[in-house]
């Protein structure tokens, strides 16, 4: 048996790496279409989240004093109804 892969004592790094198409094929990752979709997304976040004319920011300037009015009084509470006691 000249070619046999079943052979355990043929000698591995003298097989043909095409023969039994082992060999990776080129190109066949997916580092690059990652690659690409992540710089899309960092880019399109700087985009979506860029500062613009209208953006409000905090500020430590003094609030705004707003008048209100005086708050009512509370209500006096109730007084408990009167019981008597039970009748034998």
């Amino acid at each position: 048996m000249f070619d046999d892969p079943r052979d355990v004592n043929r000698g591995v790094s003298n097989r043909d790496p095409y023969q039994y198409n082992s060999a990776p094929v080129e190109g066949s990752s997916y580092a690059l279409p990652i690659a690409l979709v992540a710089i899309v997304v960092i880019i399109g976040g700087l985009i979506a989240f860029a500062p613009t004319a209208n953006q409000q920011t905090a500020s430590n300037e003094t609030p705004v004093t707003r008048n209100a009015p005086a708050p009512s009084p509370a209500p006096s509470p109730m007084t408990p109804p009167t019981t008597t006691a039970p009748q034998q």
